[in-house]
């Protein structure tokens, strides 16, 4: 899987020279995310933190817990902290009390400061960073099941809300049909 962003995060130059970020943009209101952004709206940023807030509220209720994991799976993207190489990428992982959870960050911004909090990296040092698209990136996830991984924890720690694996798979976007 090529990493189409450096090392902080920001989006490689390897586009074509006759295209601007400008051209990147276009009716980015359709389109939340298009290009090579690794951050929602605040608005949808705002939002995952509101629905964090209602599962921590009413921990023992489903809905919450749906509705948040919906939103999530609805990003464009979802941002891993790279452990591995840029050839052999390797996401973050928590070993928890229910097992391995792979966390997932709805930005790059949360998960450069998950990784310095994480003491993953020193601070004055760049994080590497892996943006994936949505559905790809809940399929990548899935992959894990087989080497120990039982699900996935969103922003953590700001946020810290996780999904068992079977569950997450529930949320994966239908294949558009041809």
């Amino acid at each position: 899987m090529q990493n189409p962003f450096r090392r902080d995060g920001s989006p490689s130059d390897d586009r074509p020279s006759d295209t601007s970020p400008s051209d990147e943009q276009t009716d980015a209101t359709d389109q939340p995310n298009q290009g090579r952004t690794l951050e929602p709206s605040p608005d949808v940023l705002a939002q995952l933190d509101a629905l964090d807030a209602a599962c921590r509220t009413a921990p023992d209720e489903i809905d919450p817990q749906i509705r948040l994991w919906q939103a999530v799976a609805s990003l464009d993207r979802w941002v891993f902290i790279n452990r591995g190489t840029d050839d052999e990428p390797r996401p973050y992982a928590l070993a928890a009390q229910p097992g391995n959870l792979l966390c997932v960050y709805s930005s790059g911004t949360r998960a450069q400061e998950a990784a310095y909090a994480n003491g993953l990296v020193p601070p004055d040092a760049t994080v590497s960073l892996l943006a994936v698209p949505i559905p790809a990136a809940i399929d990548w996830v899935l992959s894990f099941g087989e080497r120990g991984v039982v699900g996935v924890a969103l922003d953590y720690p700001r946020l810290g809300s996780w999904v068992p694996l079977p569950n997450l798979a529930r949320f994966r976007p239908a294949s558009e049909q041809l």
